[in-house]
């Protein structure tokens, strides 16, 4: 596909229809939907959980707790961009489903395993790093099979309905997972989080539509062939490869603001833990009023100048977060304003560019293009925690890398300013 073509396809930012009807009319990304929703509560579950039983009965040092983060974090640098191959080769429900049985089947031998007193750390790490590879497989094909289901106007709609959903599943699902923790032991607990993950996959398994023809063995080309040209496609059109230089600069320099962002916050400004929560708090609230504005907003200035105000009003609250200071009151307003009107500018940008790039990307290369974008979101934040803990380590100051990281996350708006982008309504 060339520039012309991606440049000429119609807009997919205009809304037509109410929550309900959108809902009557797209049964089949309803049925996706449900799923989905439960399972993002349900991971709330997994995700506090098994530092939890870690922690309170395996009795897990530092160290330890250290290997089960990148257990966790490894896969997606390892696999991301073969997952993406692979999801371009194969028919992408049957690869939700198994990843969704897959992860409830591991999740369910933590309690197994604790039941009979033969828990150990080393089954921590596995069953976290093997979650971890059907997560990657299980996202990057929903992301790809989203297209199939939803077409021009009704795929912003639908993303945002799903922004909505890990908007409030942020808001209560935290609460309702220490609660569900507190009333069951840790490791029972997961077994509501592999409940979620049943439903979700027979949510998947209710789904029809036409399945994608599976490449013979005689008629693919090595790994490496599609990969690279999966790469050459991103790289070669000026727009996706805009939006892949913001997605990398933002997420590694946003890596650095979210380490550190807790300990700034209660200790450099000596919040109270009451105050942290509403900060966070005002953060989810802020997602959910991102993911109920993004089809306005876009409706009303177009993709392109919506992408870029968002990323630009979102770069300035990071600065402002940076440098608060005064009466604890005064702090505490300001970052409940700074997180509220933050995170709601960077979903707006997280629908409309999801949206823009499965209504532009042809559907054989789905696959590939959302794991390279998997990858820049979620391998590249670890290596800026790295770098923010060494400079904090070497100046001392918390506040001084936080004003770096959201310095960082503020030019990063220039890859999308002085690209194209900034021409395209």
């Amino acid at each position: 596909m060339d520039q012309e073509t991606l440049t000429s396809l119609p807009e997919a930012a205009v809304p037509v229809a109410k929550t309900r009807s959108f809902f009557r009319r797209q049964p089949q990304f309803s049925l996706l939907w449900t799923g989905q929703t439960l399972s993002k509560f349900g991971s709330y579950i997994s995700g506090s959980g098994l530092p939890l039983i870690a922690i309170q009965f395996l009795q897990a040092d530092p160290l330890q707790l250290g290997v089960l983060v990148a257990c966790n974090s490894l896969p997606v640098l390892l696999i991301s961009l073969f997952a993406g191959v692979w999801i371009d080769r194969l028919p992408r429900r049957p690869v939700m489903i198994c990843a969704d049985l897959g992860r409830a089947a591991l999740l369910c031998t933590i309690p197994l395993l604790y039941l009979a007193s033969v828990l150990r750390i080393e089954a921590l790490y596995l069953v976290t790093l093997v979650v971890s590879v059907c997560t990657i497989f299980f996202e990057i094909a929903h992301r790809s099979l989203i297209p199939s289901l939803l077409q021009g106007d009704d795929l912003i709609i639908g993303n945002s309905r799903l922004g909505v959903s890990d908007a409030l599943a942020e808001i209560a699902g935290p609460p309702f997972a220490s609660w569900l923790l507190q009333l069951l032991r840790a490791p029972l607990a997961l077994l509501i989080d592999a409940s979620t993950f049943l439903i979700s996959a027979a949510c998947v398994w209710r789904l029809r539509l036409p399945e994608r023809p599976v490449t013979s063995a005689a008629e693919r080309v090595p790994i490496w062939q599609d990969l690279r040209a999966g790469v050459q496609f991103l790289l070669g059109q000026p727009y996706l490869r805009a939006i892949a230089a913001y997605t990398a600069l933002f997420n590694f320099c946003g890596g650095t603001f979210a380490t550190l962002y807790m300990l700034y916050l209660l200790r450099t400004l000596q919040l109270s833990l009451l105050d942290y929560g509403l900060v966070v708090m005002m953060g989810g609230i802020g997602n959910l009023l991102g993911a109920w504005m993004a089809v306005k907003v876009a409706r009303r200035f177009g993709p392109g100048r919506t992408m870029i105000g968002s990323t630009l009003l979102f770069g300035l609250m990071a600065v402002v977060t940076a440098l608060a200071a005064g009466p604890v009151w005064l702090i505490v307003a300001i970052l409940m304003l700074t997180q509220l009107t933050g995170d709601c500018a960077l979903t707006i940008y997280a629908v409309n560019e999801i949206s823009w790039r499965q209504s532009r990307v042809p559907e054989t290369l789905q696959g590939r293009i959302n794991s390279c974008m998997h990858l820049l979101q979620e391998g590249i934040g670890p290596l800026g925690a790295i770098v923010a803990a060494l400079f904090s380590q070497i100046n001392h100051d918390v506040r001084l890398t936080l004003v770096c990281g959201a310095i960082g996350m503020t030019l990063a708006s220039l890859c999308l300013l002085l690209s194209p982008w900034r021409k395209h309504p």
